[in-house]
């Protein structure tokens, strides 16, 4: 299944939870903080450079928030996210390079700190809005880049330990995104529906790239 076609599903399902619930007094969001945890699904996409390629399937990951609304319509918080997607990708022998061309299947984690502002156009409990934010993402290809290696730590409380891990091709980049959706507050509670859009700047050749996220958040004011 696509994320656009659960997109879809999660909207049908969030629109229904808001047939069910009762009717409430308008509630307050402005000067009062939040937080909220939401599943992302991330599109998936195909990707070339240099007669390389890649495709990603559909990803999941979570998204974790918090923010501080100043009134009833504008908010600043931040992200943490998390993301993995399955990928094919045939690589291309660099120019000079007699090597064969190499196909590889793995998964792309992403690791993303964001911080950002929302806009509610409307005062009451239920809104649309947009969002936006500036960051940066680390992403691991999960490619080994070298041979195992042993780390150990020294820990106060109870002394030593070790363990092996495999050193992969990872990057850390400067990263951005837009989105817009739908809020509907229940009391302290909240739920939205999100499409996000994420960019990452890879900077050279490559550039930059963007992500289609679906999202649904559920949060509580304090």
């Amino acid at each position: 299944m696509n994320a656009p076609k659960i997109a879809v599903i999660a909207v049908a399902a969030l629109s229904a939870v808001l047939s069910v619930l009762p009717a409430h007094a308008q509630t307050t969001r402005g000067g009062k903080g939040e937080i909220y945890l939401a599943p992302v699904f991330t599109d998936g996409k195909n990707y070339s450079n240099n007669g390389s390629s890649a495709r990603t399937d559909t990803g999941y990951g979570l998204t974790f928030g918090y923010a501080y609304n100043f009134d009833q319509h504008k908010s600043l918080g931040i992200e943490f996210g998390w993301g993995s997607q399955d990928y094919r990708a045939t690589i291309q022998p660099g120019v000079g390079n007699n090597n064969s061309v190499v196909n590889v299947n793995s998964q792309i984690d992403t690791w993303t700190v964001r911080f950002l502002g929302t806009y509610n156009f409307m005062a009451g409990n239920f809104t649309p809005f947009v969002t936006g934010g500036l960051g940066w993402t680390y992403l691991d290809s999960n490619i080994p880049t070298g041979l195992p290696q042993n780390v150990c730590w020294t820990y106060p409380w109870y002394g030593s330990s070790c363990a092996s891990y495999v050193p992969t091709a990872a990057t850390t980049r400067f990263s951005y995104n837009a989105g817009a959706g739908l809020r509907f507050e229940m009391g302290k509670g909240f739920v939205r529906g999100l499409v996000n859009q994420q960019y990452v700047d890879f900077g050279g050749d490559a550039g930059q790239t963007a992500f289609t996220q679906y999202r649904i958040d559920f949060g509580v004011k304090f």
